[in-house]
């Protein structure tokens, strides 16, 4: 009988990790990035693809670039703040939360190391939709979201050992670190095509039944974004706040016609005030 994989290992193998990666676990996504974050010397760089940058700012050395009116010039505006002083890493999202749209991570890998820095990945989102390459995407860190991937447990910071603290910030019991594990085989089982071809199809009906609506349209940060994973926001005529769609690997169409029903009634609503 084969033994089974070590869960650090099966992570490890989900994002085609380099040999000699560690990974380490945490509380969660943030504490995860802290754990790289903290053993920097110098300055890190953060590309923030939010309005709000109150929270990006309050720790000293980090310089926020924040996203500009497409995808082209938000990495013509990183790589200018890396010519503008020296920085030890880049911080980015896998993907735009509120919009979906996926970011190039060679691309900005590419950047990074011309001028001496390594990058991290927020994969939260991303890692349950699309495939993560450690090794061929240039990237050097990766978080990794239990809650978005296993629906429990912590996160998980996969990159070069090199700079990483000796011990995970947090215990991890047996069976949470090999259940976490198991969620990520199965998500890879699954195929990352038929995923994207999933999400896609969805995509679509949620496109149809938004143009349906009077002042309603599905948000976008970048006009130039090729790829949307399944997460985006509907702005409605008159209404501040916009309204969350969500679908995924185990999303049917029926719950895709239960939020789009929550939407119509918003849309119906704000009409009649």
């Amino acid at each position: 009988m084969v033994p089974a994989a070590h869960p650090r290992d099966v992570l490890a193998g989900f994002v085609r990790a380099r040999v000699d990666d560690r990974v380490l676990f945490a509380e969660d996504v943030d504490e995860a990035i802290a754990l790289v974050a903290d053993q920097v010397s110098g300055d890190v760089v953060m590309l923030d693809v939010r309005a709000d940058l109150a929270t990006s700012t309050a720790s000293p050395g980090f310089r926020v670039v924040a996203a500009q009116v497409d995808l082209a010039h938000t990495l013509a505006a990183v790589e200018a703040e890396f010519v503008a002083g020296d920085a030890e890493l880049l911080i980015v999202p896998g993907v735009v939360d509120s919009t979906g749209e996926v970011l190039p991570l060679p691309r900005l890998a590419a950047i990074a190391h011309r001028h001496g820095a390594r990058l991290l990945v927020d994969a939260g989102q991303l890692a349950p939709r699309r495939v993560l390459n450690l090794t061929s995407h240039g990237i050097d860190y990766v978080v990794l979201s239990g809650a978005t991937i296993a629906g429990f447990g912590p996160a998980a910071l996969i990159g070069r050992g090199d700079r990483l603290p000796q011990a995970d910030s947090v215990h991890v019991d047996g069976s949470v670190a090999h259940g976490f594990a198991q969620a990520a085989l199965a998500i890879a089982d699954l195929g990352f095509d038929w995923i994207g071809l999933h999400e896609e199809s969805l995509s679509a009906v949620v496109d149809e039944a938004v143009r349906a609506l009077p002042g309603a349209r599905r948000l976008r940060l970048w006009p130039d974004a090729r790829d949307r994973v399944g997460l985006t926001e509907i702005a409605v005529a008159g209404r501040f706040e916009p309204v969350p769609i969500r679908w995924g690997v185990g999303t049917g169409h029926k719950e895709i016609a239960r939020q789009l029903d929550v939407l119509a009634h918003v849309v119906f609503e704000q009409e009649a005030s």
